[in-house]
């Protein structure tokens, strides 16, 4: 996105947020105003503007998955685990938590988060920029060892693992950057193709420009692969 659309862009957010916006998340605002459900999330100048003058954080639905002791406003999450597979709930209807602590593991995509068992840890499943923030007000209601972002590895993934490092400083990516140079470097795959050119990244810049020298992205899915493979060895988060 040029600046001079990038400013237009801003002007008619400001305009709708001002005169007309009574709400409404942030997807349906982008769709209203761009007749794109995404672009603003998919640009973090949009994204920051709009959640800066946002008047409502509506409730949306976080999905978790743990094999640890956790009871949210006294339901038992691990127990929903075992028996449906997952448990889902209003992030803005927190009102108790009961845990031990664990890893935290924030998925951007639902093949991990729905076919990977979690060790000691639980998993949250993100679905994109819009439900960062919701997860970030969650997560720091837990206690964890180790919060960790796995997602895909290309610009957008790292542009959502930016999103929550305004959180939390300390949250890792996976996978980090020498398994990444280690998986390019030994599968002569036809990876897919990543386009960012006009991307701007405050972390994992090294890991940006590697991906842009290669010419490569690698999905999430295919480190599920070499899992699977026994090819990778699997974080300890994984059972």
């Amino acid at each position: 996105m040029d600046n001079r659309y990038l400013e237009k862009a801003k002007e008619k957010i400001l305009n709708f947020m001002k005169t007309e916006y009574k709400g409404e998340d942030i997807r349906f605002c982008s769709a209203f105003l761009f007749g794109d459900s995404k672009l603003i999330e998919k640009n973090k100048p949009l994204a920051d503007l709009f959640n800066s003058l946002a008047i409502v954080e509506r409730p949306n639905i976080i999905y978790i998955r743990t094999d640890t002791e956790l009871e949210i406003n006294g339901v038992n999450i691990k127990d929903l685990t075992e028996k449906l597979h997952l448990a889902a709930f209003f992030g803005g209807d927190v009102k108790s938590i009961k845990q031990v602590k664990c890893d935290v593991i924030i998925s951007e995509n639902l093949s991990f988060f729905m076919s990977e068992k979690p060790n000691n840890s639980i998993f949250l499943y993100n679905k994109g920029f819009h439900l960062t923030k919701q997860i970030s007000h969650f997560v720091e209601k837990l206690t964890f060892n180790k919060l960790v972002f796995f997602g895909d590895v290309d610009c957008q993934g790292v542009a959502i693992f930016n999103s929550f490092k305004r959180f939390f400083g300390n949250i890792e990516f996976y996978p980090d950057f020498e398994t990444v140079k280690f998986i390019v470097e030994h599968y002569n795959l036809p990876l897919p193709k990543d386009e960012c050119e006009s991307e701007d990244f405050e972390h994992l810049k090294e890991l940006v420009e590697f991906l842009k020298e290669k010419k490569v992205r690698i999905e999430q899915e295919f480190l599920q692969v070499l899992f699977y493979r026994k090819e990778l060895n699997k974080p300890r988060w994984i059972r």
